[in-house]
């Protein structure tokens, strides 16, 4: 096929996908961290058990209605490191892994949204042992419904294209070879390193003729 007829840019979709993958790993990660950060709920509750005409607001963080969908942010910044190390099948499994942490974040965020007041309860019963009498919600909650979106998203990405991304140690190992080529080739008479004599002994030369 003549090159004026191959699409602009086609040769360039896997590294596209790898990058963009990344960004958003790291964009959802934080975002999700943040969102539970954040104040979703407060609840007020008599300051003496069964005595209702004394209340005190307590304020909930994300991260303490839902700890589990918390850490899901922590796993997708966790992600980042193991596309980096790995290649192959194994970025399948770190493809499946922050598909379910973004379905983690999205159905704890969801559940929050439609009905706060199950998830406060619990709260409240494990910290002071009562119910609320009154609460209120805040939209936080959207932003921890983006950030799972985002997980899920670059999960299936990876899921999809992450066996044809670049891995860090096929590029070492080519800028290796780079290296030991040019130091051979621009001091061909003078004293080998080691690392030039390890390459050519892995070649099955001898290195000392």
């Amino acid at each position: 096929m003549p090159e004026s007829s191959q699409v602009p840019g086609a040769g360039r979709r896997p590294g596209y996908s790898y990058r963009l993958a990344l960004v958003g790993l790291v964009a959802s990660g934080l975002i999700v961290i943040a969102a539970f950060a954040l104040p979703w709920a407060s609840a007020s509750v008599p300051l003496v058990s069964g005595l209702s005409g004394s209340l005190t607001e307590i304020t909930f963080a994300g991260r303490e209605l839902f700890a589990l969908a918390a850490a899901m942010g922590w796993v997708g910044l966790a992600a980042v490191a193991g596309i980096f190390a790995t290649r192959g099948w194994a970025r399948v499994i770190i493809g499946m892994v922050v598909v379910g942490a973004g379905l983690v974040t999205i159905g704890s965020s969801i559940g929050f949204g439609f009905d706060p007041e199950p998830a406060l309860s619990v709260a409240l019963s494990g910290r002071i042992g009562v119910a609320p009498e009154q609460w209120s919600s805040t939209p936080w909650w959207l932003l921890g419904l983006i950030g799972g979106i985002g997980l899920a998203a670059v999960g299936v990405l990876t899921l999809v294209s992450g066996r044809t991304w670049p891995g860090l140690s096929r590029r070492y190992e080519r800028a290796a070879k780079t290296t030991s080529t040019e130091t051979i080739s621009t001091n061909p008479g003078g004293p080998l390193s080691a690392l030039t004599a390890w390459d050519a002994l892995d070649r099955g030369e001898d290195p000392t003729t």
